[in-house]
C-alpha cells in the first residue's frame, strides 16, 4: 500500500514540476516576444526622430545651399544611424541634394 501512495506522490510531484516548467517556458517566451515588439517600436520611433532632425537641418540650410562643417558632420552621423536602422530613401534623396552644397569651415572641428 505504501508503494501505491509513494507512486501517487511521485507522479504528483513530477506532474507539478512539468507543469511549472511548461508555464515558465511560456512566460519566458511571452517576455521575449514583448521585448522584441518593444525594440521594434523603439527603432521605429528613433527612425522617425532621426528623419525629422535630418529634415530640419536640411531645410535650415537649403536656401543658402551651404552648411557649417560641424552641422554637416552631425548630419552625416545621424544619417548613418538612420540608414543602419533601415530608414527609407527620403533622407538619401536629401543627402544627394546636399552633395553640391558648400561646406563652410568654422574652425570648430579639429582637422586630423
Amino acid at each position: 500500500m505504501w508503494e501505491k501512495v509513494l507512486g501517487i506522490v511521485v507522479q504528483f510531484v513530477i506532474t507539478g514540476a512539468l507543469g511549472y516548467a511548461v508555464a515558465s517556458v511560456k512566460a519566458y517566451r511571452s517576455k521575449l516576444k514583448k521585448k522584441e515588439v518593444n525594440e521594434q517600436l523603439q527603432n521605429e520611433a528613433l527612425k522617425i526622430l532621426l528623419q525629422a532632425q535630418l529634415t530640419n537641418i536640411y531645410f535650415e540650410c537649403a536656401d543658402a545651399q551651404k552648411i557649417n562643417d560641424y552641422v554637416y558632420r552631425n548630419w552625416t552621423n545621424l544619417f548613418k544611424i538612420y540608414k543602419s536602422l533601415g530608414g527609407n530613401d527620403y533622407c538619401e534623396m536629401l543627402s544627394h541634394k546636399m552633395d553640391s552644397w558648400k561646406i563652410v569651415k568654422t574652425g570648430i572641428l579639429l582637422d586630423k
